[in-house]
């Protein structure tokens, strides 16, 4: 179904609001782009009998301008601005017909970034609706210098804020620990100060906007947390030795009311039986167990991680979890919308941004439901699949 419509009304569908317990059967109406109370005497009719809608999924955590492949380096390298800018496009829009309609982009040239969020939002092209944060704040030489985001010293990564607030991103990402995909950095240790991250977090928190850390070893996460960082990304406690107690940072995580963003992937499924796995399940469980405030996220573009991959993530969020399917869908819908601060979508309510899948079974019961895809609306608009 390729036609498109801002007044819809879906005829007995079950529906899953994002907040309930479970699906109960009722229609739903949207009007310009939003759930409305009623329908309008405009709004083409869907019998929707059968399916189950749910929201919009929110993906946390990608880079639309990487490939998903093992030569993704020198794909990004040899890639012209252009072409890097119809690559994103491409990869939105694959999220999108997988009924990703809210795309946080936490890494890729900021002018880009930019361009193609305003784009989709003026309908010049077709996409999820995007957060960005354009380059990434990196020390010189540290985790993905390559997206052009180096500062160095405490004046040079406040100036480092101001230019990405001017240019206009949504967030503020600083690679708070080294990287797997950056040779010559340590994932293990710090690449900024206390004092560093002290200096991006007042200067972004000054200038109205959030700071999100990545930070897969220890100190990086010690140091994100003294700085005052709004959320961490991947936080897989990483160490020299591997056997750093980690209770006491994750107590810190918590005290603080630092929203984690896991970047779990669809891959590890296949992992089950490694140690790598059964450690990342056991610290997935701490921190849900722990209280801590958590989203979904996949880290998609990387190698390995289709810009798909979501729902394959949930699963295996689920598995590690010990969630229920209903708990772990919250994750990537209701929960997301609230820790983003995204207050009109996540759910399937009167006034909130009319982003909704319409599926042929339940997902609140089995998270592969996810992949049988009837229809995908996006701001009210039928999305062609």
């Amino acid at each position: 179904m390729n036609n498109e419509s801002t007044h819809l009304s879906l005829l007995n569908a079950m529906v899953w609001s994002g907040t309930q317990e479970s699906p109960i059967k009722r229609n739903v109406f949207i009007e310009d782009g939003i759930f409305a109370d009623e329908p309008s005497t405009k709004a083409i009719k869907i019998d929707a009998s059968g399916l189950t809608l749910i929201p919009g999924l929110i993906e946390a955590h990608a880079h639309l301008c990487f490939n998903a492949g093992t030569d993704w380096r020198a794909v990004y390298d040899n890639d012209t601005p252009s072409r890097m800018l119809l690559r994103m496009v491409e990869n939105g829009q694959k999220m999108l017909r997988a009924g990703i309609t809210t795309v946080r982009d936490l890494g890729a040239p900021t002018e880009l970034a930019v361009t193609l969020r305003d784009a989709i939002e003026t309908g010049v092209t077709r996409g999820p609706s995007l957060l960005v944060a354009g380059a990434p704040v990196t020390p010189t030489g540290g985790h993905c210098y390559f997206m052009g985001g180096e500062a160095d010293g405490e004046l040079g990564v406040r100036v480092a804020v101001r230019e990405r607030v001017k240019a206009g991103t949504d967030w503020i990402k600083v690679m708070a620990s080294g990287g797997n995909m950056t040779p010559g950095t340590n994932v293990e240790r710090a690449q900024y100060s206390v004092d560093e991250m002290r200096a991006i977090v007042d200067e972004a928190h000054r200038l109205g906007t959030s700071v999100t850390a990545h930070a897969h070893g220890v100190e990086g996460i010690r140091h994100a947390l003294a700085g005052g960082v709004d959320m961490l990304e991947h936080c897989s406690f990483q160490t020299p030795n591997g056997s750093e107690p980690v209770a006491e940072v994750i107590s810190d995580i918590v005290t603080k009311k630092t929203i984690v963003s896991p970047t779990i992937v669809g891959a590890l499924g296949g992992q089950q039986n490694t140690e790598r796995y059964a450690r990342r399940a056991s610290l997935t469980k701490q921190l849900v167990e722990s209280g801590a405030r958590i989203l979904m996220s996949t880290d998609c573009g990387i190698p390995n991680t289709p810009h798909e991959d979501l729902s394959y993530a949930l699963e295996v969020m689920q598995h590690m979890s010990e969630l229920s399917a209903l708990e772990t869908l919250r994750l990537a819908t209701s929960t997301s919308a609230k820790l983003l601060d995204l207050n009109d979508r996540g759910c399937i309510e009167t006034g909130y941004r009319a982003d909704l899948l319409a599926l042929h079974t339940d997902p609140t019961k089995d998270l592969s439901a996810l992949r049988d895809i009837k229809y995908v609306i996006s701001a009210g608009n039928l999305v062609s699949r």
